[in-house]
């Protein structure tokens, strides 16, 4: 027997991946069952139920995805959603032209308070 990667189906290796990189493998693969529950890493979980002598194996030796599933086909891409309406506040156009400026408002700080000062002076 050569030392070839057991090869697991695709999202069996993503959540074997996965689960190894959150919990320390042990050879004890009911504990490694239970934390895979425990995560929600149900197909990993199964896999190790089904093929415990694999598991073992590859827990030496590594996995590795089969090969005849596709990898990253349009189908695992979720289809767009219909964009939602926007919603917008309609507000009134003010009418092209001169800008009417109230009286006082002409110029910012300093032209207020030369009004001012031309006021109360």
């Amino acid at each position: 027997m050569s030392r070839e990667k057991i090869k697991v189906p695709g999202k069996v290796y993503e959540e074997l991946i996965a689960l190894q990189r959150e919990i320390h493998f042990t050879q004890d693969h009911q504990d490694t069952i239970k934390k895979a529950q425990d995560r929600g890493y149900m197909n990993a979980a199964t896999w190790i139920r089904q093929n415990e002598n694999a598991y073992k194996i590859g827990f030496a030796w590594g996995f590795e995805p089969s090969e005849d599933e596709p990898k990253g086909t349009l189908r695992d891409i979720p289809a767009r959603e219909a964009q939602a309406p926007k919603r917008t506040i309609s507000r009134p156009v003010p009418p092209q032209g001169k800008k009417s400026q109230k009286p006082g408002a002409s110029g910012g700080i300093l032209a207020g308070i030369r009004n001012w000062f031309g006021k109360h002076f």
